[in-house]
């Protein structure tokens, strides 16, 4: 693809997004119409219901009529329909309609859009198949329609598409394998470890790439070395993805599936060449623009190895990277740091809760406030502060300290500016809220400008503008919804020749405040690949914490963007969060050098093991009873209270309970691990998943040291289970036979520890 070829599909993708964004806009505005005009909108496709066997299939406007526009538009009872072979009242186009609620009918028209934004497709494309494709499921929509019925997607029995997923193991656990398969090693070195979690996030980019993007026709890719049963294979794959992932994307009335959840090995092999090519154009492109930030230019620097170490993999047919069985092994070295997803994490890595007792048990008394101010106070003499300064030459400064100092000189401001439809703005208003466009859309080049400007002068959203020699350089564009107890950030930007002085930060943190005097608690937003370092800075995270019910409709989707949240506190006040911080860190300090100065008495080293010895008691170390030595004690204390005198016979014992489960006739549902590939948002959902199998590997190893980590691992089971399913499904039920069942078995042997 030319460098021209790869500008025109930035903004084919940017196009795309706005017209998806175009569509929910209409959805929107028809799920508000009156009852009788939605009722009027899906009586256009219903037939008549007229007693004597009417065949007509739609109510049809007169020639005036037809010229209003649909939302102003209230037909009457009485109005007859003008198709030549009906001439029947609207009431009998309607009638069996009657009974629907609100929701019913919602989702009717929501069908009905997306059937006909189908039709509108239809004659845009040029390949013969990829129009059966659309005609298909248009049909489809069609019949849903007239029968009121759900939309669903169901291939006969003998149909080669099949049902999601269609292979196994998926491609993301593919990369994922690849990843630590080809450069686990690095994670084990602290000094290698950021070159694993480079590595890391371009696996990450790769599977984006693989969700987002659009791939060639079948017929765009056959060449003359293309086999039969390579183009054939192709042509199946291609028809799935279509009808699974790339047009329930801006038809909703379909269910959509991420492409690296529902394929593997075969259609990775098939793309593998478009996307790698197309990826390091990307990128290249990107680079001689000097559009990448240093941080992600770090990371893309690598980009070559990791696709060159990937086509070496995907081209060997026994790599390990194609077993669904395999799992990551990791060094007992400690905690292992990096922006690793779930899927690249160790599932039983659980901290043992012998020691989260240890924890809450060994609790510290508050610091009284005399305490404080006396600190505080030693902390704040101008003689303490020349003292820190030439003992710690290097200042650490928070992110945001510059833009914090410019302000409170007064030369940066921040303000609140809006076009609201009550009354008109003032000329300065407007004329901030133009730059900010202008800061918006040339910041963010792939947006379309057009939807910059409708979304910044509509009278629903307000700016955070940053003024500077009374002029914006940067704000943040952001919608509240205060019913739905959050706020949607549209656009944030800073004009480049401005950046890097703390101004992104300083924004947030306003905004933070703002919200928070609004007692709004909860922001979203969609961030694109570029976005996400900078939105964690500010304390976001891919984990949502509101429910979807909350936002769902109500905030704008991105293709290809990454939803992303932050929860607010409401005692904190962000523009000063970094100074609190700061000043906690002084108080801790001083409280450490008061604490030493205490200390006088130094002992010496210990001498037992240059005397031969191998082994001491805790107890035995001069000094450790001056130092928190009750907390090694309540270690020893729990270490044998929950310890089991005869541990074979105990071991003996857990295996007679665990067989009579998983022998029990409600036990099917947790004897394995629940596979990613059947059940793809499953460990999106549940953080740590536990079975059977897995208990039962744990019991040979000798894991179980005390009945209550055996209890607490059935237990997870049971829990993850309540929280993945809904109350009224099977599976719920045979959780709630299963544990109690287990509680039976344990009581009997006296296992059972009610605490």
């Amino acid at each position: 693809m030319s460098e021209e070829n790869h500008n025109e599909s930035s903004n084919t993708s940017a196009t795309r997004a706005s017209n998806i964004q175009k569509i929910l806009d209409r959805k929107q505005k028809i799920f508000n119409l009156p009852r009788t005009s939605k009722l009027f909108k899906i009586s256009t496709y219903s037939t008549c219901q007229y007693e004597k066997g009417c065949k007509c299939v739609g109510f049809k406007l007169s020639e005036e009529q037809r010229k209003k526009d649909e939302s102003s538009y209230l037909p009457q009872n009485k109005d007859l329909c003008s198709n030549t072979n009906c001439s029947h009242p609207f009431s009998k186009h309607v009638c069996h309609l009657n009974s629907l609620t609100d929701s019913d009918l919602n989702r009717l028209l929501n069908n009905i859009v997306d059937m006909e934004n189908l039709y509108i497709s239809i004659s845009r494309q040029n390949d013969a198949d990829i129009k059966k494709v659309y005609i298909y499921l248009s049909k489809l929509l069609r019949h849903c329609i007239l029968t009121k019925s759900q939309s669903v997607i169901v291939t006969p029995p003998e149909s080669p598409l099949g049902q999601p997923p269609f292979e196994s193991p998926c491609i993301q656990r593919i990369i994922s394998n690849f990843v630590f398969i080809k450069y686990g090693h690095l994670r084990e070195n602290p000094s290698t470890k950021l070159q694993f979690q480079i590595f890391t996030e371009l696996a990450k980019n790769f599977l984006h790439c693989i969700n987002c993007w659009d791939y060639e026709t079948p017929n765009d890719r056959r060449t003359e070395t293309t086999s039969n049963d390579e183009a054939s294979g192709y042509r199946i794959n291609y028809t799935r993805w279509l009808i699974n992932a790339w047009i329930p994307a801006f038809c909703s009335s379909f269910r959509q599936y991420k492409t690296s959840n529902i394929f593997g090995k075969a259609f990775l092999k098939s793309i593998y060449s478009f996307v790698s090519s197309l990826m390091l154009q990307k990128y290249k492109a990107d680079k001689e623009r000097s559009k990448l930030p240093a941080e992600k230019l770090i990371v893309f620097d690598s980009l070559p190895k990791f696709l060159d170490d990937l086509r070496e993999e995907i081209a060997n047919e026994g790599s390990l990277i194609f077993d669904s069985e395999f799992k990551p092994v990791f060094p007992n070295t400690g905690s292992q740091g990096g922006t690793i997803k779930r899927e690249l994490q160790d599932p039983n890595c659980n901290e043992d809760p012998r020691f989260k007792r240890l924890k809450r048990e060994n609790t510290c008394e508050d610091l009284s406030d005399l305490t404080v101010l006396n600190i505080l106070e030693r902390i704040n003499d101008d003689d303490y502060k020349v003292h820190a300064e030439v003992l710690n030459p290097v200042k650490l400064s928070a992110r945001d300290d510059a833009a914090k100092a410019e302000q409170s000189r007064k030369e940066i401001s921040f303000h609140i500016i809006a076009n609201p439809l009550n009354k008109q703005p003032s000329a300065e208003c407007l004329a901030w809220l133009l730059t900010c466009k202008n800061v918006f859309a040339h910041q963010l080049p792939r947006m379309p400008k057009e939807y910059i400007t409708q979304l910044v002068f509509d009278g629903k959203h307000k700016t955070l503008a940053l003024i500077k020699d009374n002029k914006p350089i940067g704000g943040i564009c952001f919608r509240p919804f205060p019913s739905q107890g959050f706020i949607e950030i549209v656009f944030c930007a800073v004009t480049s020749s401005e950046q890097v002085k703390g101004y992104g930060t300083h924004l947030m943190n306003h905004l933070k405040d703002y919200s928070n005097k609004q007692e709004i608690r909860h922001f979203l937003t969609f961030a694109d690949e570029f976005a996400l370092g900078y939105f964690k800075k500010q304390g976001f995270s891919e984990e949502i914490k509101l429910a979807p019910a909350a936002y769902s409709g109500f905030i704008k989707e991105y293709e290809g963007a990454t939803l992303m949240h932050c929860e607010l506190h409401s005692g904190i006040v962000y523009t000063q969060f970094s100074n609190v911080i700061r000043k906690q860190k002084e108080i801790i300090k001083e409280l450490i050098l008061q604490r030493q100065q205490e200390m006088q008495k130094i002992y010496p080293g210990i001498s037992a093991f240059r005397e031969g010895s191998k082994c001491i008691s805790l107890e035995s170390i001069p000094g450790l009873r001056d130092i928190n030595w009750r907390a090694i004690r309540a270690l020893k204390q729990i270490k044998s209270t929950e310890e089991e005198e005869d541990f074979e016979k105990f071991t003996m014992q857990l295996s007679s309970v665990l067989n009579a489960v998983r022998q029990h006739q409600s036990s099917w549902p947790f004897l394995q691990p629940v596979s990613a590939a059947e059940v793809p948002d499953y460990y999106n959902i549940i953080r740590f998943p536990m079975d059977l199998k897995t208990i039962s590997d744990r019991l040979k190893n000798r894991y179980y040291v005390s009945r209550r980590l055996f209890q607490a691992d059935m237990k997870r089971i049971f829990t993850n289970c309540r929280i993945y399913n809904s109350p009224e499904t099977e599976y719920v039920a045979l959780a709630n036979k299963l544990e109690n069942y287990f509680q039976t078995k344990m009581r009997k042997l006296g296992l059972w520890d009610e605490k």
